[in-house]
């Protein structure tokens, strides 16, 4: 007998128990407490039977709810697997996108530059473009609402026109 272990008296069901601890008194106590519970609520159902099959029945209850536990644990190891998973993936697609981005920005930035040293080179020779042009560049030559029909029109049978402009 070692020395770790201790010994407790528990009642479970009618009966008065000496249980050894194995040094934790605690879950000892709230072990004996649970199938003092389980007993009692399988007396409560079957009164009848003897208190062998109670204590019988009462040990199928806990198996199978030992048995529903190890599922959900399992199901729940599953789902962290499949979860760890889907975060790898998700990471390697983040790098990825990271990759793609880093990719793009470069080649904005190129072509800013380009953009900067072809302006440079055309106000050098003098053939700086006209303000107007550059607005005219910007300006939406169809503006929304350009092509919808009002009520009216409909009436009158009128078709929407083309915006008149410089083409």
């Amino acid at each position: 007998m070692a020395k770790s272990d201790e010994y407790v008296n528990v009642r479970i069901g009618k009966m008065t128990y000496r249980l050894s601890s194995g040094g934790d008194l605690q879950r000892t106590y709230d072990i004996a407490a649970t199938a003092d519970a389980m007993m009692g609520q399988v007396t409560k159902l079957h009164p009848h039977l003897n208190q062998v099959s109670q204590a019988v029945l009462a040990l199928v209850n806990s198996i199978g709810l030992m048995e529903d536990f190890h599922l959900k644990i399992k199901e729940a190891y599953q789902e962290r697997d499949f979860a760890r998973m889907q975060q790898e993936e998700l990471k390697a697609e983040l790098n990825r996108l990271r990759e793609q981005f880093w990719e793009l920005k470069k080649d904005v930035l190129y072509y800013q530059n380009l953009c900067d040293i072809y302006e440079k080179k055309l106000a050098e020779r003098g053939i700086e473009e006209d303000s107007s042009v550059k607005q005219e560049r910007r300006i939406r030559r169809v503006q929304p609402g350009d092509y919808q029909l009002t009520i009216e029109d409909a009436i009158t049978g009128d078709e929407p026109k083309d915006i008149e402009g410089d083409d």
